[in-house]
């Protein structure tokens, strides 16, 4: 697509520079310029340069991961007309409502002349010169086993399924099938999480790794909400993940590792079960910390496994005497 000498004189600019002549300008003159994402991009959302293999952004909810990804998937298709692209996500549901069809999605770009034609019963999207990408799930990794691919977007690794191995495995597949085109690479964007897959890429020297904040795009999000995550999650350690996107390993003292919990990890409890118990960790004052309540399941044929069904959280009403509410499919509220 041509420049306009506006939005070329605008790219030429320092950030600073760019939000302030882009405040002067009139309604029209920034409807002429939408489309070039090198304009409105932060520079997080600008693939980096250098040989790299794979892109990792690794960010906060709401720093634009998923509009930088569907930008990038967007530029390799339209210069590259043999470009034959996967888009993965953690289910194939996923991969149309975010990837596809979502507000920072492929078909939301603006530049309606170029947009993909979206064939949902093909998985596939299929661009005016030629370019195409199809649809997979991290769900069924022997869906990418076979099909091969120049280019590949990736969402959310870090929430694919670990049961089993199946985020590796998806991603594994993934890789061996990138092998058309001169210069193979993939993107996967993601909010962090100490899962094995994002371990990997991380100790890779090939990846080029993106990290930021929701600061960093506050910009551009809804008014109001990064201050009311700010003031409602603090420095807490969901808002260190979720917001700053800082990776958080293990938490000190913990009794299990999430190395360990992923490691055992099933699809969901069975549908029969033996025995059901609640398990109660109480604080040691009224005015203590909140009391843990976990209920889990064991199943007949599993003497050595259970399966939580349940957890809740409270502080304490009044000292002695506690009546706390049972957690689901436990029968009525107890005393304790």
């Amino acid at each position: 697509m041509t420049r306009s000498k506006r939005a070329e004189k605008l790219i030429a600019m320092s950030e600073k520079e760019r939000k302030a002549a882009l405040a002067k300008m009139t309604p029209a003159q920034l409807r002429e310029i939408r489309p070039y994402w090198e304009i409105w991009a932060h520079e997080g959302q600008i693939a980096p340069e250098g040989d790299w293999h794979t892109w990792l952004i690794m960010a906060g909810r709401g720093y634009g991961k998923t509009r930088a990804g569907a930008e990038w998937v967007r530029a390799i298709a339209e210069s590259d007309p043999t470009a034959r692209i996967a888009l993965v996500g953690d289910s194939l549901g996923e991969a149309r409502r975010v990837m596809v069809e979502g507000p920072s999605g492929l078909l939301a770009l603006p530049r309606p002349s170029w947009r993909p034609a979206f064939e949902p019963s093909k998985r596939q999207l299929t661009w005016p010169n030629g370019a195409t990408a199809t649809l997979y799930s991290a769900g069924e990794p022997e869906s990418l086993r076979g099909p091969q691919h120049s280019h590949a977007w990736c969402d959310e690794i870090a929430k694919w399924g670990q049961s089993h191995g199946r985020s590796d495995a998806a991603w594994d597949n993934l890789l061996l099938g990138l092998r058309l085109g001169h210069r193979p690479q993939v993107v996967a964007t993601t909010t962090p999480r100490a899962v094995p897959l994002l371990r990997r890429l991380l100790a890779q020297e090939d990846v080029a790794v993106t990290r930021g904040t929701t600061a960093n795009n506050k910009d551009h999000l809804a008014p109001g909400f990064f201050r009311s995550v700010t003031v409602r999650f603090g420095r807490s350690l969901l808002a260190r993940q979720e917001l700053d996107g800082e990776l958080i390993e293990e938490i000190e003292g913990a009794l299990w590792s999430r190395a360990l919990l992923e490691a055992v990890r099933e699809e969901g409890a069975h549908a029969d079960s033996t025995r059901t118990v609640v398990g109660v960790d109480p604080p040691a004052s009224s005015g203590g910390d909140a009391c843990g309540i976990v209920s889990a399941r064991s199943a007949p044929t599993a003497s050595a496994a259970c399966w939580p069904i349940a957890r809740s959280g409270s502080r304490p009403p009044n000292a002695g005497l506690a009546r706390w509410p049972t957690p689901p499919g436990c029968g009525a509220p107890t005393e304790w």
